[in-house]
């Protein structure tokens, strides 16, 4: 298994503190962000290889927001994350629904990572 830098973009601390310690658990190095405002410095100091974003935090269009990520950071996976079915804008992205079973987010998560980070 690849391990790599994981940051997860959640206003629910819960959410974030959860996945913080299973990703740590599996040898990858976790940090996270609960404002979308902070993601920039998150972002510079971290350089993560996955990001996971909950739709719904902070004020603005989180598609959008990470289409500019994305083209400052091309390397960095993005994965979507809410508790809403995903509406038609994000079909094709990745997508992790709440309430998720823990073990196939990891599995899901391990996978995409080993596919990027792959030599």
């Amino acid at each position: 298994m690849k391990l790599g830098r994981i940051l997860i973009v959640d206003d629910n601390k819960g959410v974030c503190s959860l996945l913080k310690e299973i990703f740590t658990m599996e040898g990858h190095y976790a940090k996270t962000c609960n404002e979308i405002e902070k993601v920039h410095e998150k972002l510079e100091n971290f350089q993560p290889d996955l990001s996971i974003f909950d739709i719904h935090i902070g004020k603005c269009d989180v598609l959008e927001f990470s289409k500019s990520l994305k083209r400052l950071y091309p390397q960095m996976e993005i994965i979507f994350m809410s508790a809403d079915d995903p509406d038609e804008c994000f079909k094709g992205q990745k997508f992790i629904k709440k309430p998720f079973d823990i073990f196939k987010v990891m599995k899901y998560i391990n996978k995409i990572l080993n596919d990027r980070l792959a030599v």
